[in-house]
């Protein structure tokens, strides 16, 4: 079975012109076995389809915005924070493309809400304002989410509770068609979505792609999503 290709988005950094992905990703894909395409962030909806013709995969990384709540007609809050028109375009027509041809797909952090507003669902546009009861959600902070045992993830992880780390602001409000709530913290905010089908579509908001190497169950995701990568690849 040869290494599968995983397409991922690229990330346009205005000020300095240029365009790439954060490393971690980068390599948690490579040591799970797939070899990391990076896919150029536009509106060329075409030029995004080629790509995914020729991938078995697609990571939807996270991103310092937010998606546009006209997506899912909402009016934006107070809090929300910068869009980047781009990221979005590309993120929902490699979605469209992977409904439409069963590729497997992880969505983290800002993948995860466009995975959850691309199937018709809402988002929390800041949790701090919006969810009173809401703890640490910020960059450092880590907490426990109980995982749904008979989910994807709970099998992956063996266990109901796990500690992850937690990097953002939003979060799914109503769950996309389809899709499933299968992780929540403590304090009721939506944590992870998967597919009903079974279907590897897993949608997660912690970054499984920091702390890889001294993570089981982060192993665990990035070796099942590979593998499942490498299987939609065999000829």
């Amino acid at each position: 079975m040869g290494r599968p290709w995983i397409g991922i988005p690229t990330r346009y950094h205005g000020k300095s012109e240029i365009v790439g992905q954060i490393r971690h990703y980068l390599d948690a894909i490579i040591w799970a076995g797939g070899l990391p395409l990076l896919i150029p962030t536009g509106e060329d909806a075409a030029l995004v389809r080629e790509y995914a013709a020729r991938i078995d995969g697609i990571l939807l990384p996270g991103s310092p915005t937010d998606v546009d709540p006209a997506r899912y007609g909402a009016q934006p809050h107070p809090k929300l924070g910068e869009r980047y028109p781009e990221r979005e375009a590309t993120d929902f027509t490699l979605l469209e493309y992977a409904d439409n041809n069963a590729i497997p797909l992880l969505g983290i952090c800002f993948g995860a809400q466009s995975l959850n507003v691309h199937r018709g669902g809402t988002l929390v546009q800041d949790i701090p304002s919006v969810v009173p009861a809401a703890k640490e959600h910020e960059e450092g902070s880590r907490h426990l989410v109980r995982l749904e045992r008979e989910s994807l993830l709970g099998m992956l992880a063996s266990t109901e509770d796990v500690e992850v780390n937690s990097y953002h602001h939003q979060s799914v409000e109503r769950p996309g068609s389809q899709l499933r709530v299968v992780a929540m913290a403590p304090d009721g905010v939506v944590e992870a979505v998967e597919d009903n089908s079974g279907r590897f579509v897993v949608g997660v908001q912690w970054h499984p792609e920091r702390g890889w190497r001294d993570d089981a169950v982060s192993q665990a995701i990035f070796k099942s999503f590979v593998l499942e990568a490498a299987k939609k690849g065999l000829p």
